[in-house]
């Protein structure tokens, strides 16, 4: 998300979803959007992130995790992402993370990946009751 070019464009930069999402757990990261015409800087993605720190008060680690998800959805090759991230960073889970080059704590990564495994079996359910209902009537 670009929260700086939304801001610019049509919602306001405390309205902005991004914290949200990453709050509840999506794997959002930041990005820039035209950055001749929303950014005042050199380096308009350091921008990006150092506003956001500052708005939404983010630690740290949840810098480090956007950051994080920005190289795994971004389209650097498998190569430059196992030099940031590590060999195996396409592991699911704690296999995936190495925190010496992530800086993010195994027990966080966990806990997203548990999340995330547990919100596909509550689909899976919901899935096969609807198919139930279904073949039902």
């Amino acid at each position: 998300m670009s929260p700086l070019s939304n801001n610019s464009l049509f919602i306001n930069y405390h309205q902005n979803p991004l914290l949200e999402y990453f709050q509840r757990g999506l794997c959002v990261s930041l990005s820039t959007d035209d950055p001749l015409q929303f950014h005042f800087t050199k380096e308009p993605l350091m921008e990006e992130y150092s506003i956001a720190a500052q708005v939404w008060k983010l630690s740290s680690v949840e810098m480090c995790e956007l950051a994080r998800n920005s190289v795994l959805m971004s389209g650097f090759s498998d190569e430059v992402k196992k030099s940031w991230l590590g060999q195996n960073y396409k592991e699911p889970g704690i296999f995936g993370n190495d925190i010496r080059r992530t800086n993010v704590p195994n027990i966080r990564i966990a806990y997203r990946y548990e999340t995330f495994c547990e919100e596909l079996r509550l689909l899976k359910v919901a899935y096969h009751s609807r198919q139930e209902v279904i073949l039902f009537f």
